[in-house]
């Protein structure tokens, strides 16, 4: 594993502290007096930290040198902190097939590592698995819940190779779950004749040495283009909306880019939604197809609270029953505030 060079945060440090050492000179004398004293910290390797000592002798520190000397002993802190990794074993029952979506140690870098490596997607899925359903059924209806930018550095850089012989050749096995692909993969097994080798050697946007997710060339153009600023509408300064740089075709070959970098198209605007798996809709055809069942469905709910159902009819039949001779004569004669204790009141059902 390459190390990461420590210069910068040498460089920064000792930034810091001259500063903090200029500012307090710059206090008055006449209140506080300040010495400032270099000592080595318990740092690890061979970097060692500044740190600065105050001795009051009157006024309290002003609100600036106390915030200095906060974020110098916060500095430390992290500096201090040693390197965790996790590696956590997957849980039973998930999805593994091999370890390619994690960096290649030669990136020069592990970050972001996915929790569960061999998982055929570019993401962690974080969905628990309903009762009834298989690896397949649930690779398939995953959906990606951490940050585009952490899914971009996932990224897989395509290598080409002859086709292997005998037929049927086997797939590759990236993004395969019991033989069934659920990740756009980039085909190693291409034959490179001369019109596919152009593109390769002279296009920008072919060539994957040089590729950014975020910077994208088009074809054979040099321009690069910013994503995703450059293919959504923009706004200028007057407020007038316009139509994005890249079009809709130049769009679908930076997509292309993106699946063949093993990436998946994480700027489309549902992409953290999903969608409905054909499998998941309403069934469709013939309505003599389902609509016995779902009656008889109905039937076996409705049979359920039978009981219930009859009392409250036979009450709804007496209230809707309108009102005899004797009652009518009541209430017209009476009136309904006298007579309304004694004489029943009719209630028509809702339809």
């Amino acid at each position: 594993k390459p190390v990461r060079s420590r210069r910068p945060l040498r460089l920064a440090a000792r930034r810091l502290h001259v500063r903090v050492a200029a500012m307090i000179g710059r206090l008055p004398s006449g209140g506080l007096l300040a010495r400032l004293t270099v000592v080595p910290s318990g740092c690890r390797g061979n970097h060692a930290a500044l740190m600065v000592k105050l001795r009051q002798t009157g006024d309290v520190l002003t609100a600036a040198a106390r915030g200095a000397l906060d974020r110098i002993r916060e500095a430390e802190e992290i500096r201090d902190l040693e390197d965790t990794f996790n590696h956590f074993p997957p849980p039973a029952g998930a999805v593994v097939v091999r370890r390619h979506n994690s960096p290649a140690p030669s990136a020069g870098t592990t970050f972001p590592v996915q929790v569960y490596p061999a998982h055929p997607h570019n993401f962690t899925p974080l969905r628990p698995v309903p009762p009834g359903f298989a690896a397949i059924d649930r690779a398939v209806r995953d959906v990606a819940w951490e940050s585009r930018f952490d899914l971009l550095e996932r990224r897989i850089e395509p290598k080409y190779c002859g086709e292997c012989p005998g037929t049927p050749r086997r797939e590759i096995q990236d993004g395969l779950v019991a033989g069934i692909r659920v990740r756009p993969v980039q085909n190693p097994y291409v034959e490179l004749t001369a019109a596919k080798k152009y593109p390769l050697n002279t296009w920008p946007s072919r060539d994957w040495k040089t590729w950014s997710p975020v910077s994208a060339h088009v074809r054979g153009s040099r321009r690069r283009y910013r994503l995703p600023e450059d293919i959504a509408p923009y706004r200028d300064e007057l407020g007038e909306w316009h139509p994005p740089r890249v079009s809709g075709r130049y769009k679908a070959d930076i997509e292309k880019q993106y699946y063949m970098n093993s990436l998946p198209w994480v700027w489309a605007n549902d992409y953290f939604q999903g969608k409905q798996h054909f499998m998941d809709r309403e069934p469709r055809g013939q309505r003599r197809w389902y609509k016995r069942e779902f009656r008889n469905a109905q039937i076996a709910e409705a049979m359920k609270r039978a009981d219930q159902m009859v009392q409250e009819y036979r009450k709804e039949r007496r209230e809707k029953k309108r009102l005899s001779w004797v009652e009518s004569m009541v209430l017209e004669f009476a009136g309904e505030q006298m007579a309304g204790p004694f004489v029943r009141q009719r209630r028509l059902p809702k339809m």
